[in-house]
């Protein structure tokens, strides 16, 4: 889609710098920083369709841990106020007034993209275990079968790999899918009508009828 990432704290008149939270306070940071970014598209500072600030840039604004950042948006979009499209950021308002539905994530895309992107950026290293189907429920704030369907789809493009009881594991990187094989994956799923959190079936085949990856296993 290309959005354009102009707005942040930069550029926004009258800021006067970081705006302020009370870390003594009686409310959790993340509340504040919400309350904050939600006065700003409340007063008009940051219209429908621009972008929020990005976690990196809470985390670097307001010395916050990564969890706490990922808690402002989970927050805001929790009133309503925002949305985010996997790969591009969080934006103002809702995504279904704003995108056609050809475009909508599913949730446990989002998931898969995160953690394939954690992967090769190397925070997640070849051979570790990934966190616990529990503790990335806990993390994203979805349901089970959200983080089941992330799993599988990780699992059929080769960025993890699951070895029975021990849990599931970072794949080399000879067993990484290769990139256009991975950007096929995810414009497939578009449209492909998942029911998020829904019991039984697993994801859609989305590599069927795709060129396999040609990597020893």
């Amino acid at each position: 889609m290309g959005r354009e990432r102009r707005t942040g704290w930069a550029g926004l008149a009258g800021l006067g710098g970081t705006p302020e939270v009370n870390r003594d306070g009686p409310d959790p940071l993340y509340m504040q920083i919400a309350d904050v970014v939600a006065g700003l598209i409340s007063g008009g500072s940051l219209g429908s369709g621009e972008a929020v600030p990005s976690e990196a840039e809470l985390r670097r604004r307001y010395r916050i841990a990564a969890v706490t950042a990922r808690r402002v948006h989970r927050e805001l979009r929790e009133r309503g106020l925002v949305f985010t499209v996997a790969g591009e950021g969080t934006f103002v308002g809702r995504q279904d007034d704003t995108l056609p539905a050809s475009h909508l994530t599913p949730r446990y895309q989002v998931i898969a993209q995160d953690l394939a992107a954690r992967i090769r950026a190397g925070e997640i290293a070849p051979g570790r275990r990934i966190s616990s189907q529990v503790a990335l429920r806990k993390r994203y704030g979805v349901g089970l079968g959200t983080v089941r369907h992330a799993m599988s789809m990780l699992r059929e493009a080769g960025w993890v790999s699951a070895r029975g009881a021990k849990g599931t594991f970072a794949a080399a990187t000879d067993q990484w899918p290769d990139p256009e094989v991975w950007h096929k994956m995810i414009a497939v799923t578009f449209g492909a009508g998942v029911v998020e959190d829904a019991p039984g079936d697993g994801p859609p085949d989305v590599r069927a009828g795709m060129t396999q990856r040609a990597v020893p296993r």
